[in-house]
């Protein structure tokens, strides 16, 4: 039965996640508004990546990366960062460095924008007058490293491991029901 039970398992955590996973979006429901005055600032340095993608650098000045805090109280001054892709998030940031994997996150070819904002432990932005602190940069993703365009050229993969699973699956259940049956 635990195999069973262990056979059901995998088969569904494989079909459930077959998708590309995106960044957490559950948005906070609060703004942490403040005055330029006392306002962080960042700004982005962006190189290409010989081996695919872009490394980038946040710099920060007024602003602690806590990535022991996230999704923790709100403390001024402190955070992470979302980042985003042509206005689209896709992941957070808890220090100064990360890599953007094109191939993982990109839609398209050619000029792209790179925003990050900054956010609070709570995930709320900071802002000034309603304008999320942050940085932006454009960038030109190669056509090479982007993700398949086509979502059709994922389906017979789906379909085979859908197929080779449920084979294996129904092989297990055989098994172990003429073994019951034999002691029976």
């Amino acid at each position: 039965m635990k195999l069973i039970s262990t056979l059901l398992t995998i088969w569904i955590l494989t079909f459930a996640t077959s998708s590309p996973a995106i960044a957490h979006t559950d948005g906070a429901s609060a703004i942490h508004e403040i005055s330029k005055v006392d306002a962080p600032t960042a700004t982005l340095e962006i190189t290409k990546d010989p081996t695919g993608g872009f490394n980038v650098r946040v710099l920060t000045a007024g602003f602690t990366w806590r990535p022991e805090m996230a999704s923790m109280r709100h403390v001024n001054g402190e955070g992470h960062a979302h980042v985003y892709l042509d206005g689209r998030k896709i992941m957070r940031i808890y220090n100064q460095w990360f890599h953007l994997n094109t191939f993982q996150f990109a839609d398209k070819s050619g000029e792209q924008l790179v925003s990050i904002e900054l956010v609070g432990n709570d995930h709320a932005p900071y802002t000034i007058e309603g304008l999320p602190v942050g940085a932006e940069q454009l960038i030109d993703v190669p056509g090479d490293e982007i993700r398949p365009q086509d979502p059709t050229s994922w389906k017979p993969l789906s379909i085979a491991a859908l197929l080779v699973s449920s084979l294996l699956f129904s092989l297990v259940a055989l098994r172990i029901f003429t073994r019951k049956r034999s002691q029976a």
